[in-house]
């Protein structure tokens, strides 16, 4: 061993060679890191829930130096659902480009983030590792699905068609119109003094005259164990809908939100609708409150005993249980309440039961399901 150590050179140049083998292959992992990158865009920005968007990445080698192993890993938020694999093997030559192609259900509303990849390189020898975090992200929004509702779904409901059917307009002092001569049988209060004396002559001032119905929805936002998540997706769908009807025919809507934020969005006017759009999609579960006290809290003379006003409640959630019948109070108002068809015969006998001409029951998913067309 002695002599081997002393006098022979093969073990020498093996030592040397496996050094610059080993500096070669560090240096080349530190290039090839170097000169990767990635390009990504996608077919569209803004979908609907169940829509499908394709992201397409480019990865592109500018070196000279191969990279003989990759491993990619595409990231994806995790209420976004694909069949392609999301892990990809490539080996890239020098100046190479690839092209990967994900088509992404997105089944759930929400504002995501794609485009976050995770490449590891690797040298011939798998001795060394180089990890690059790509971060350039893409925001996607995906809306709930908006449907037309069958209108003699709608019509049956008396919330609807007495909205629809006895509408009173009121006039909205704030907003002076016009002002005329005073004709016989004008109201005295309307009469502009002011102008009168100016002109010596009697004027009247003319106010815009607004409806006077009022459509409240409140929707159960609260956190619950075992949350379906298809549900709440229809729940919402249902919400957007609606708001969709009520507000092309120009019924007066409010909606209130037990998101943990008690967030209200008011409108009158299709041209509202996008604000209800954008505020649901965000809308999460998430809420400590339980919904009998938010809906006691929001039943008050601030919202349903306005004299002149004639006023509608829908309250919409996924379940509905002896609790929260105990705990609400109506303070004799009618509500109607949609919520899911129940699964059990227990279930359907507790719901008709408790039915009665202040809580009426109607069911998003029987409503859904003809819309959609099931």
């Amino acid at each position: 061993m002695a002599a081997v150590l002393s006098g022979g050179k093969t073990l020498y140049y093996f030592l040397f060679t496996a050094v610059i083998v080993l500096i070669g292959m560090a240096i080349m992992v530190e290039y090839n890191e170097r000169n990767l990158y990635i390009f990504y865009l996608t077919s569209e920005n803004a979908i609907h829930s169940g829509d499908k968007i394709n992201i397409n990445y480019k990865i592109t080698n500018t070196s000279v130096v191969p990279i003989f192993h990759t491993i990619i890993d595409f990231k994806l938020d995790k209420k976004m659902n694909t069949e392609a694999n999301l892990r990809e093997i490539a080996y890239f030559g020098n100046f190479d480009r690839i092209n990967f192609s994900k088509e992404i259900i997105c089944k759930y509303r929400g504002y995501y983030k794609v485009g976050q990849v995770r490449v590891e390189i690797f040298d011939p020898l798998m001795l060394y590792r180089r990890v690059i975090n790509f971060n350039k992200e893409i925001d996607i929004t995906v809306y709930p699905q908006v449907v037309p509702i069958k209108q003699k779904l709608i019509q049956s409901q008396d919330f609807f068609g007495t909205l629809k059917a006895s509408r009173r307009t009121i006039e909205d002092r704030t907003n002076i119109i016009n002002i005329r001569p005073y004709i016989p049988g004008d109201q005295l209060k309307n009469i502009h003094w002011k102008l009168s004396a100016k002109r010596d002559e009697l004027h009247t001032k003319e106010f815009e005259q607004t409806v006077s119905n009022k459509l409240f929805i409140m929707v159960n936002g609260q956190n619950e164990v075992n949350i379906d998540l298809d549900r709440e997706e229809l729940m919402v769908s249902f919400v957007l809908s609606l708001m969709k009807e009520v507000l092309d025919e120009d019924i007066k809507t409010k909606v209130l939100l037990n998101d943990g934020h008690s967030t209200v969005i008011e409108g009158s006017s299709k041209s509202d609708f996008q604000g209800f759009l954008e505020t649901l999609t965000s809308f999460e579960c998430i809420s400590d409150l339980e919904f009998s006290s938010f809906v006691n809290n929001h039943i008050t003379d601030q919202y349903i005993d306005e004299s002149r006003v004639q006023n509608s409640i829908i309250l919409v959630m996924q379940t509905i249980d002896q609790s929260f019948l105990d705990g609400i109070n109506t303070r004799g108002q009618t509500i109607n309440i949609f919520t899911f068809t129940p699964k059990t015969a227990d279930a359907r006998e507790f719901v008709l039961r408790n039915e009665s001409k202040v809580l009426r029951f109607h069911y998003i998913d029987q409503i859904m399901d003809v819309t959609y067309g099931k």
